[in-house]
């Protein structure tokens, strides 16, 4: 997480230097090695491009611009990648009637986010009911009309009774929100500003029940710079009308300091729904986390009174209270994943009442609840997804609509029969259905039309298992058009994550769609790390295990080529995030494997890390220097580190984003300045730059075609694509 605030005098800098640089095609020069060495207990490690990290050094902005210039310039050149951004921008329009973020807090009130027809400003809407007409309640683009920042809306929760609504606006792709109240009869907003909050990602913001004022997460310090950097947040009670600034603070390090809370942990308070009895606070961050509850009356009081529910040795997964009762899942007792509850009177999560037991090849990912009973979804693979219904008196499979590869359900409260479902697939977007419980039948409800591409018509969707390195089996998804022949021949690109427990389940991808347009194969590794098999999966390729996750990711690649379905010269790959891990090591421990590496704002010297804006809260993820075991685990992970010198590297196409608050933009810029002085072939390897946004959550939609386009254009380029070849 890096939300870098320069001064204007730096921005004026950059300006330039990108006009010095013009558009000349001469490959940047190779920035110069400078000695630096860092001692980890009794290894000392050589870093001969740490001082990239000083990313307000004119020399190192130099170079930086430098490589972007030649990078966009050598992208442009691409015969083929014009006429494919003109296919992103009519599909684009094709989608223009899209919503997301959708929020329905009764029968009659349905709110959601739809892109302006520009597609740079997003739009809030209103429908009363699924039926009801539109009503536009605010454009983004006119928030601050003469800002030079471009704000989009990244977050919104209105009050229980309609009448207000909590607006966070975020500008340059920072995620960072300003919070902002809107008066729906008025068509004004408040005049208080609430800043240095980030809802979208972290709590959100929870409405009292007399809609008098709400709770978020205040984030002291939001400079990157600053060694201070999202370290001890609070949880704070604002009430409408008075000073943002005068905190009034629920849930933090300072306020409770007998729960032993650490700078970097999140104290997070969620309410779920209103008309509850009691609140809950959990120390949030990565991997799974403590818990606490107090009686909701006691947000009147001056303090709250915070009284422990579950530990992180629990492994609950997620909880919702009902009535006297808590269900919640968890791995503690199967690595699948069981459904459990408990109750208030007689809290117990380590002997709790078993409500559904584990499915053996299968795990139970999400759960509700409504007046008609209890409803789970469980996934195989985490491409197969499956719906449940239990009662007291039954638990049965529900038959969907369609197959899914994965499902996302809805509800608008434990006191609503109401229940929708989303469901999701290699070559589909999302459908939305009510279910009707007595009936047994669903109902398709999209708010909008869904868009079936004509591209995607006669895909074969191919789910399989192959064998990993130690004999684990590893599920290996691939995608392509009818009548493909596996002769070695074929175009594919492969892709892989595997952290944090996450399920890379089936959705459309924009790669996908347009790889497959392309005439390619689309294949998905879900390695260890990732939690396709439940929180064993996890543990697989996590810390010292973590080698396992780009051990799969070669397994399935050699897999690939050994059946035929592409071959090294045709292979590219590629990652994003954390996942620059895997793709990183897959490239320097097999760089024979692939002929195009894509790693978009990647994850790629992981002893650094720590040091990096949101170094503190990934050390839960993937270890600390300070610990012997887990620095060897970091280092065994660093695919900077494991650059050999005179190595024929594939073609390489990295990305990176200024304001990026989640990998630091020098950790492309180091992995492509020490590849690019070590490589033996004349394969280009190209650090792409974003001087105004960040990760990528809250671009621009012009911003987000040209980097899909840059993404696509490359990868068929080096795989030999005859449409897409440099002019």
């Amino acid at each position: 997480m890096s939300l870098m605030k320069f001064s204007s005098t730096f921005y004026f800098l950059i300006i330039i230097l990108v006009t010095r640089c013009g558009n000349s095609e001469q490959y940047p020069h190779h920035i110069s090695e400078q000695s630096t060495t860092n001692t980890y207990f009794s290894k000392t490690i050589e870093d001969p491009y740490q001082f990239l990290e000083n990313l307000k050094d004119s020399n190192v902005l130099s170079w930086l611009v430098s490589q972007n210039e030649y990078t966009q310039t050598t992208l442009q050149r691409i015969s083929g990648r014009q006429q494919l951004l003109k296919k992103i921008e009519e599909h684009d329009k094709m989608r223009s009637e899209a919503i997301y973020n959708l929020k329905v807090l009764s029968p009659n009130a349905y709110y959601y986010l739809k892109y302006a027809e520009n597609h740079e400003a997003n739009i809030l809407y209103f429908k009363n009911g699924i039926h009801g007409e539109e009503i536009e309640i605010f454009n983004s683009e006119f928030y601050k009309v003469r800002a030079k920042e471009t704000y989009i809306i990244n977050y919104f929760q209105p009050s229980w009774n309609g009448e207000k609504i909590a607006i966070g606006f975020t500008k340059n792709d920072e995620e960072f929100s300003e919070v902002v109240v809107y008066d729906v009869s008025q068509k004004t907003f408040h005049k208080e500003v609430i800043d240095h909050c980030w809802p979208s990602e972290l709590g959100g913001i929870h409405w009292l029940d007399d809609n008098s004022g709400f709770t978020y997460l205040h984030i002291p310090d939001i400079d990157t710079t600053s060694p201070n950097y999202i370290l001890n947040s609070a949880t704070v009670l604002y009430r409408l009308g008075t000073n943002p600034k005068d905190l009034h603070i629920i849930f933090s390090r300072k306020t409770h300091p007998e729960l032993n809370l650490q700078p970097a942990d999140f104290p997070i308070v969620n309410i779920f729904g209103k008309d509850q009895q009691y609140m809950f606070g959990r120390v949030g961050g990565i991997g799974f986390k403590d818990y606490y509850y107090a009686p909701i009356h006691e947000l009147q009081q001056k303090n709250v009174t915070w009284k422990p529910l579950f530990k992180k040795k629990h492994k609950v997964e997620k909880f919702l209270p009902h009535g006297d009762e808590i269900y919640f899942t968890s791995a503690q007792k199967t690595s699948n994943f069981g459904l459990y509850k408990t109750t208030f009177q007689e809290i117990n999560f380590d002997s709790p009442s078993e409500v559904v037991p584990t499915i053996h090849d299968e795990i139970i990912k999400d759960f509700t609840i409504t007046s008609e009973g209890l409803f789970y979804t469980t996934s195989k693979n985490g491409v197969l997804a499956s719906l449940y219904h239990y009662t007291k008196t039954n638990n049965e499979k529900i038959p969907l609509p369609q197959t899914s590869g994965s499902i996302s359900l809805a509800t608008i409260g434990t006191k609503f029969p109401q229940l929708w479902i989303e469901t999701e697939g290699w070559t589909s977007h999302k459908n939305r259905y009510r279910f009707n419980a007595h009936k047994k039948a669903f109902v398709k409800e999209n708010v909008t039309p869904v868009i079936n591409y004509p591209e995607l018509r006669d895909v074969v969707v191919k789910e399989l298992e192959i064998t990993s390195h130690d004999g684990v089996k590893v599920p290996l998804s691939i995608i392509y058009k009818k009548g493909m022949v596996k002769n070695g021949d074929n175009r594919l690109l492969l892709n892989g994550y595997g952290c944090y427990n996450w399920i890379n389940a089936p959705m459309l991808y924009p790669y996908l769609l347009y790889w497959i347009s392309e005439g390619g194969i689309y294949a998905v590794a879900h390695v260890r790390g990732g939690g396709e098999k439940g929180e064993q999966w996890h543990a697989s390729g996590y810390k010292s295990t973590k080698p396992n996750t780009w051990k799969d990711f070669i397994a399935c690649t050699e897999y690939l080529i050994d059946e035929k379905y592409t071959s090294v010269k045709r292979l590219a790959v590629w990652g994003g995030s954390a996942g620059g891990i895997n793709i990183g090591r897959a490239t320097t421990e097999r760089p024979d494997l692939y002929a195009a590496v894509v790693i978009r704002v990647g994850l790629l010297n992981t002893i650094r890390s720590e040091i990096a804006p949101n170094g503190q809260n990934n050390i839960k993820e993937f270890g600390t220097v300070k610990d012997s075991t887990e620095f060897e685990a970091l280092l065994a992970m660093d695919a900077y580190h494991h650059i050999e010198k005179d190595v024929a590297y594939p073609s390489v196409f990295l990305t990176s984003g200024i304001n990026d608050s989640r990998v630091a933009a020098w950790q492309p810029a180091k992995f492509a300045a020490r590849m690019q002085a070590a490589t033996s072939s004349e394969n280009p390897i190209l650090l792409s730059v974003n001087f105004s946004e960040g990760h990528g959550f809250d671009r621009t939609q012009k911003s987000k075609r040209e980097e899909l386009a840059d993404i696509i254009s490359f990868a068929l380029w080096r795989t030999g694509s005859e449409k897409y070849r440099l002019e």
